[in-house]
């Protein structure tokens, strides 16, 4: 949406920008984009309250001739100000990110990096990619980099070689990275070591580098004695390169491997 860094713009243009597109689109879908984000109605409010204060004085900062004056950006700044300084203590971005089912269209409003955005999941997509190898199956692995970040997530990197050199990139003839996951508490007897395992879910990313949001897989997780200390969360997870229109020459599965959850 903007060419900033930061997912709140810090300029009077692009904040305008950042505000008029996330505050509808946080009213729209179903359910309704602040209840997927795990915003609360307060904090729509909040939000919504933001745009009307800048809506307010915009006008008149756009207008060199007649009523801009330093006095007007100062006032447009702070609001910039007190966005970030919300953000900062309700973690709404975070939230956002953090977010199961991410849509390329909420990274693109909320200014956040296309990896966030969840891969495609269920049978295997089409994608349109020419020149795919359609005869060659492969016994050629799938070597994962899995790093943990805040709220559940992992930033899986995947490499078609054990080096790992490089940028992560999928094995030649193959749009597909296709995985099987759980979640499980560390400690848990007795767990998957086969992705066809009815505790697993299946996905497909048609990236080597993707964030896989796992905050909503609590099927696996145990109920805790009251007054219980929460054990650590892992993951669990399976990979191999797929082909979207040739299922049937799909890569051998990997793994198990594992992963601590922040």
């Amino acid at each position: 949406m903007t060419t900033e860094r930061t997912n709140i713009p810090r300029s009077i243009k692009g904040y305008n920008t950042f505000i008029t597109v996330t505050t509808p689109y946080l009213s729209t879908g179903s359910p309704l984009k602040y209840i997927q984000f795990g915003w609360t109605a307060a904090q729509l409010a909040f939000w919504q309250g933001l745009l009307t204060a800048w809506n307010l004085l915009y006008p008149s900062y756009i207008n060199k001739k007649g009523g801009y004056t330093t006095d007007i950006k100062n006032d447009l700044m702070n609001i910039i100000k007190n966005t970030i300084a919300y953000d900062k203590t309700n973690k709404l971005i975070m939230k956002v990110k953090a977010t199961a089912n991410l849509t390329s269209l909420d990274c693109t409003n909320f200014n956040i990096p296309e990896t966030y955005s969840a891969p495609v999941t269920g049978m295997h997509p089409v994608v349109a990619v020419k020149g795919l190898d359609k005869t060659i199956i492969t016994l050629e692995g799938v070597y994962p980099k899995l790093l943990p970040e805040l709220n559940g997530m992992v930033h899986i990197k995947a490499y078609a070689e054990k080096a790992q050199s490089g940028r992560p990139h999928k094995l030649k003839g193959f749009d597909l990275l296709e995985y099987s996951f759980g979640v499980f508490y560390l400690g848990a007897a007795n767990l998957p070591t086969l992705a066809t395992d009815t505790r697993m879910t299946l996905g497909y990313s048609s990236k080597s580098n993707f964030v896989l949001a796992t905050v909503t897989s609590t099927t696996n997780l145990t109920a805790l004695a009251a007054g219980a200390l929460t054990p650590v969360k892992i993951i669990v997870i399976l990979f191999r390169w797929a082909k979207s229109k040739h299922p049937t020459l799909d890569g051998p599965w990997n793994g198990p491997f594992t992963s601590p959850l922040m």
